[in-house]
């Protein structure tokens, strides 16, 4: 039978088609209608016949153009990404995420040039997604690791300066909690951890800074840590600051010149003497280089109960007194308290109190004695006139300056005293010079201190107590009901003038008194001129 025609042969036979375009040409003649041939997917295309199939593969082999992978093409690759890498490591880190994004597009785009030039220029093919995936991860977690550095960083800094704040402002365990939260492996926490731990030791918080030199440890030797954390602990029994007794009767020890006690802002250079507060010492203010007086008063001697009282009179009597301002009243500079104890830093006077004219073969002339107890009492008339009762005239509150001036110290601490005490406590004040009613534990007034001063003129002008007891009740009972011993008795030769102030002022009776310091002023102003004749 006659061999079908097919329908392109059919369009070159009938002349629809010209021939020529089949020259040089190989064509292939097969079955591309659905239902008479098999479709297969190749790719992303559906239903490709088998004659296209082989059409498309012999096109390829008999292509002049031919797509390969040369040798070079690994090695290439790696360049790329060995490229991205070093870039990412020391360069992106150094510049701002703008900049870094700006040249990696530059880079990212110069590669995809590349890639595209050599495929399509020369059929060469090149994986690009390697080195485009690790420039583009790499730089997501470097930018992610700066940003992470920077919130690092701020919160340092931001602990820093908050601890340095609280520091200056002596809130040292809340500079403590902001130091803490630093890395301790950095020189300049462990700087300011260092000046904070002597900060502590200045406040005699000996656990607290031996808890920082133990933290600055673990980053390693650091300064003298090793040293100062071994003598904390040998010497933590006994490094305090006792006033009574009560634990040992040990001064503060300073044993390192480095480090200087301190109250407020008052660093303490020694230990002066012993008071009925509690110990006084030798103080600087570092802010106008200015010696001054500390006395403090530790709580720990004060009954637990009565401490909220107590503190709130102790301030409350020394703003009273700070506010006194008179030539022969010692001046109070501040008051304050650290952890363990209230102080108050006053004028430092430089010279005697009156205990050393006190004694016998001491005395002093009955004209300076009186003149002595005119500035007291000029002192005492301002005070009562501001309202502020002393409580403890004695020899020791007096003092006298070595260019002669007289100086009346510790106005209202008698009864900051007295209030520190339990009821079980012998006594409230100093028994050979309290008055009367003092002793009775009625409510004083100014005439109160003017029997006191009667005492101590009598000491200054005889050497001799005008209430004598072997015990403090004999004493107690002399003052309250006995006669004083006739001051003609114990000094012969004292002037008229002299003993009747000091009867006048040792009479039991208050109203006998004199009224007043202003009264009392004038009688011994009138016995100072007579002699003086």
């Amino acid at each position: 039978s006659p061999m079908p025609i097919s329908p392109i042969t059919g369009v070159v036979l009938d002349g629809r088609v010209d021939p020529s375009v089949f020259k040089r040409h190989i064509v292939l003649i097969g079955l591309t209608a659905p239902e008479t041939t098999a479709a297969y997917r190749v790719g992303s295309h559906n239903g490709v016949t088998p004659v296209e199939i082989s059409a498309n593969a012999l096109g390829r082999i008999l292509s002049p153009v031919q797509l390969s992978r040369p040798s070079w093409a690994p090695m290439l690759e790696v360049v790329a990404v060995l490229y991205f890498a070093f870039c990412l490591v020391f360069f992106i880190p150094r510049i701002s995420f703008k900049v870094g994004a700006g040249l990696l597009a530059v880079f990212l785009l110069t590669w995809y040039v590349a890639a595209v030039g050599l495929f399509l220029g020369y059929g060469y093919w090149v994986r690009v997604m390697g080195p485009v995936l690790l420039a583009c991860a790499g730089f997501v977690l470097v930018q992610a690791g700066i940003y992470s550095r920077q919130l690092r960083q701020e919160s340092l800094e931001a602990n820093k300066t908050l601890g340095l704040s609280y520091q200056g402002q002596g809130m040292l365990d809340m500079a403590y909690e902001r130091y803490m939260q630093c890395p301790v492996q950095d020189t300049s926490i462990r700087n300011l951890l260092y000046t904070l731990a002597l900060d502590f030791e200045r406040k005699r918080m000996f656990n607290k800074a031996l808890a920082i030199y133990d933290h600055i440890r673990v980053a390693g030797p650091f300064k003298d840590v090793d040293k100062r954390r071994s003598r904390l602990q040998s010497l933590d029994s006994t490094m305090v600051l006792s006033v009574t007794g009560t634990r040992g009767d040990l001064p503060l020890i300073m044993d390192d010149t480095q480090v200087k006690p301190t109250f407020g802002r008052y660093e303490l250079i020694r230990e002066l003497g012993r008071g009925s507060m509690g110990t006084v010492y030798l103080g600087r203010d570092p802010k106008i280089n200015r010696d001054v007086a500390i006395k403090t008063m530790a709580y720990e001697d004060v009954d637990p109960g009565n401490l909220p009282g107590v503190k709130a009179r102790f301030f409350r009597e020394a703003e009273a007194a700070g506010k006194l301002s008179h030539p022969n009243i010692v001046s109070i500079f501040d008051v304050g308290e650290e952890h363990d104890m209230a102080y108050i830093a006053m004028e430092l006077l430089n010279g005697d109190d009156l205990t050393v004219y006190c004694k016998s073969d001491n005395l002093l002339p009955p004209a300076r004695a009186t003149a002595i107890i005119a500035d007291v009492t000029a002192a005492l008339d301002y005070a009562h006139g501001q309202g502020v009762i002393h409580r403890d005239i004695k020899p020791a509150n007096i003092m006298m300056l070595e260019d002669g001036r007289i100086k009346v110290t510790d106005f209202g601490i008698a009864q900051i005293v007295d209030a520190s005490r339990t009821r079980s406590s012998a006594v409230l004040g100093t028994p050979n010079y309290m008055s009367p009613e003092q002793v009775a534990g009625k409510t004083l007034d100014g005439r109160s201190d003017l029997f006191s001063l009667g005492v101590v003129y009598y000491e200054l002008l005889s050497g001799a107590k005008p209430f004598r007891g072997d015990t403090v009740s004999a004493i107690l009972y002399a003052v309250s009901r006995q006669a004083h011993t006739p001051l003609s008795g114990a000094a012969p030769d004292v002037p008229a003038c002299c003993e009747e102030i000091v009867n006048k002022l040792l009479l039991k009776g208050v109203t006998r008194r004199f009224a007043s310091a202003a009264q009392l002023a004038k009688a011994l102003e009138a016995c100072l001129a007579e002699l003086r004749k």
